[in-house]
């Protein structure tokens, strides 16, 4: 006959059994139990602490990585240096040394990261490269694309600015009677004040302006004596031409040259 199954509590004393040599044949292998993460201590929680020190933390105890791949790096690197894109491309990364080799399109960028190479090691770092140091290849000709700079946008045509001359008849009809009907406001008592002042100085400048009828003859001998002396210098000058004139035609006396004048 068929043993009959086991139910209730020999069921129970059953699965117990089986359970009991299964931990003991886990144990014999030499299986361990999963070690539970340790969180990081930083001091108390009351320290101030800044907004990247938090994220680098969370990134510590979560195991993630931050930063950028060496596949990724050609993917980035118009975000990373968008000053390089069109004259450097990178060339390649060495994860294990760090070492990034960046090819020139030509000469003067070559020359540029020579010299400021280790200012570019410093700032991909700050950017999460895992960058050491930097290697310049040869010049060579660029296999990624510039990229094309967007049109800028055609100016659009402006309109005529609008004054009141150029509104309609009935609005101007309309502010012409608003102004003639705007009452007259009465001057304040600052305004009556320099008012008063202003007409005060010009009333003293005019006392104390000369009178002028006074002086005259003075001007008057001035204006005779400037006449006559333009008169001389007429004369002077009409005498000169015709000297000159009857020279030129053999009537004049003859002068004595300089030669005549010194013997």
């Amino acid at each position: 006959m068929p043993e009959p199954e086991p139910a209730g509590k020999d069921l129970a004393r059953l699965a117990l059994a089986n359970w009991k040599a299964a931990a003991k044949q886990t144990s014999a292998t030499g299986a361990t139990k999963p070690r539970k993460k340790r969180r990081a201590q930083y001091g108390d929680s009351r320290d101030p602490v800044g907004l990247g020190s938090v994220i680098d933390r969370i990134g510590e105890e979560n195991e993630w990585q931050v930063g950028v791949k060496g596949g990724s790096l050609t993917d980035q690197w118009a975000t990373l240096c968008p000053e390089l894109v069109g004259h450097v491309e990178p060339a390649g990364l060495d994860p294990a040394t760090g070492r990034l080799d960046l090819r020139p399109g030509h000469h003067t960028a070559a020359t540029q990261l020579r010299i400021l190479g280790p200012q570019l090691v410093t700032r991909l770092q700050q950017k999460g490269v895992p960058v050491r140091t930097i290697r310049v290849l040869r010049v060579a000709p660029l296999t990624t694309a510039v990229p094309a700079v967007p049109d800028a946008p055609a100016p659009q045509p402006q309109a005529p600015i609008k004054t009141r001359d150029d509104a309609c008849r009935g609005y101007q009809d309309v502010l012409d009677a608003l102004l003639e009907s705007k009452p007259e406001r009465p001057a304040t008592e600052i305004q009556q004040r320099i008012q008063a002042a202003a007409h005060a100085q010009t009333e003293a400048l005019r006392a104390k302006r000369e009178n002028p009828d006074e002086h005259r003859d003075a001007v008057w001998f001035v204006n005779d004596l400037e006449a006559k002396a333009a008169a001389e210098r007429e004369q002077t000058r009409q005498a000169a031409i015709r000297r000159a004139r009857d020279q030129k035609a053999g009537h004049g006396p003859d002068l004595p040259t300089v030669f005549q004048r010194t013997a």
